[in-house]
């Protein structure tokens, strides 16, 4: 689980911020480009939907990766 989880990050961080930009961002002299959804630019929602993933993997990481021993803690 916590590889998965580790990957799917690491994916969520080069393609919110990296080159999965690339995928999203429209040309500069396409007039007919898609620049906006509901208001907001689509290169937003773009790094908005990944820092959700990311959000997400870290709560799954927290519930069932990084578990430990409460006896642990008391030291």
């Amino acid at each position: 689980m916590a590889v998965v989880l580790s990957i799917v990050f690491f994916a969520a961080m080069f393609m919110g911020t990296g080159w999965g930009v690339l995928l999203v961002n429209p040309d500069v002299n396409d007039p007919d480009a898609v620049r906006t959804v509901c208001g907001l630019p689509v290169i937003y929602l773009w790094g908005l939907l990944w820092f959700v993933v990311q959000v997400v993997v870290v709560g799954l990481a927290y519930r069932f990766v990084w578990v430990g021993d409460d006896d642990d803690r008391t030291r």
